[in-house]
C-alpha cells in the first residue's frame, strides 16, 4: 500500500528533476527519498521511471500515478492553509525531548503550558538525540530539544540551556585529586549510551581529538543505569553533573578532573525551516522559563 511520504517524494522528484532537490524541498535526506521511491515502485509493481533515463521520464505507469499525485498535493496544500487558520488552542504539539530534559525541566514547562493554553495537547516523544533529529526531519515531530551537535542547515534552532558535564566515577577511585589528561580515562572503561546518544557521540569526538582509543561499554540507554554502572565500579562515565550533584556532595560519586574535556553542551528548541506560527515563540518563551525556574535542581538519588 502506497502511503503519503512515498507519493510526495515521486511527486517532487518529477517535478523538481533530480532526488537531491526531492529532498529539499521535502526537509529530509536523499536517501531517504530514495528509499521512498524504492518503496513505492515496489508496491506498484511496474517500473515507475524510464530506466537509465532522467528522472522526469515516466513510464507509463508513473504518468498515471503522477497525475493521481496531483490531486493529493492539491489536498494537502489545502489542509496545510487550513491548519494554518486555526487558532492556537487547537493545536497538538509533538514535541521530541532528551531523557535530560525529561528529568528536569520538563516537568515545569508541561505545567505552564497546560495553565496557560489548556486547549494545547502535548504529545512528549522521549528518545536518544539521533533518532529526534531524523524524526524532526521527517516531520514525525513538530519540535526537538536536542545537542548543538545535531542542529542541521534545515532547522531553526534557539539556545535554550547550556549544560555542564563531568566525568563521573566510584567514590575512591584513586586518582590523588590531580588533573588528569583525556588519554589517561583509557585507562579505565568507558561507559556510554547506544550509538544514536549525544553522549556517545561526545566521548567518541572527545577521544578522538585526544588521539586515544578507548574501551567502550554500552551500558544502557537510561541516565540512571549509566550512573548505576558507574557507583558499582564497571567504568567512568561522562553525565551531566547537576543532574548527579547530591551524590557527588554526599560522596557516593566523585568527578575527575579532566583537562580539556569540553564540558558544557548547547541544547537548543529546533524545529523544520518549513514550519512557521506563532505557537514556536510561545512554548521557546515557556520552555526558557522553566529552564530557569529549575535552575541548580537536582534529581533525588535513585
Amino acid at each position: 500500500m502506497f502511503n503519503v511520504k512515498q507519493l510526495l517524494a515521486f511527486y517532487w522528484t518529477v517535478r523538481l528533476g533530480t532526488v537531491q532537490k526531492a529532498a529539499d524541498r521535502l526537509f529530509v535526506t536523499q536517501s531517504a527519498v530514495t528509499k521512498r521511491l524504492q518503496e513505492l515502485e515496489r508496491c506498484a509493481r511496474l517500473p515507475l521511471f524510464v530506466a537509465g533515463g532522467p528522472k522526469h521520464l515516466l513510464t507509463a505507469k508513473g504518468s498515471e500515478l503522477l497525475h493521481t499525485c496531483e490531486g493529493l498535493v492539491q489536498a494537502l496544500d489545502g489542509l496545510q492553509a487550513l491548519r494554518n487558520r486555526e487558532q492556537l488552542g487547537k493545536r497538538v504539539v509533538r514535541m521530541g525531548i532528551t531523557e535530560l530534559v525529561t528529568v528536569t525541566w520538563f516537568s515545569n514547562f508541561a505545567a505552564r503550558l497546560r495553565e496557560g493554553h489548556p486547549q494545547v495537547a502535548l504529545h512528549p516523544d522521549v528518545d536518544l538525540s539521533a533518532s529526534l533529529q531524523r524524526k524532526l526531519l521527517d516531520g514525525d515531530i513538530d519540535l526537538a530539544v536536542i545537542p548543538h551537535a545535531y542542529v542541521t542547515s534545515k532547522m531553526r534552532a534557539v539556545l535554550l540551556q547550556s549544560v555542564e558535564f563531568a566525568w563521573l566515577a566510584p567514590a575512591g577511585m584513586p586518582t590523588a585529586g590531580r588533573r588528569l589528561a583525556m588519554g589517561e580515562l583509557a585507562h579505565w572503561p568507558i561507559i556510554v549510551q547506544g550509538q544514536g546518544s549525544g553522549i556517545t557521540q561526545r566521548c567518541e569526538r572527545l577521544f578522538a581529538q585526544a588521539g586515544t582509543e578507548f574501551e567502550k561499554v554500552y551500558g544502557s540507554n537510561s541516565l540512571f543505569a549509566l550512573v548505576s554502572l558507574v557507583r558499582a565500579g564497571v567504568g567512568i562515565s561522562c553525565l551531566p553533573r547537576e543532574l548527579f550533584s547530591g551524590e557527588l556532595r554526599a560522596g557516593t560519586l566523585q568527578a575527575l578532573n579532566v583537562a580539556d574535556d569540553g564540558s558544557r553542551v548547547d541544547y537548543y528548541l529546533a524545529l523544520r525551516k518549513d514550519r512557521t506560527g506563532t505557537l514556536f515563540q510561545v512554548i521557546l518563551d515557556l520552555c526558557s522559563q522553566a529552564v530557569a525556574a529549575g535552575a541548580g535542581a537536582s534529581v533525588p538519588t535513585l
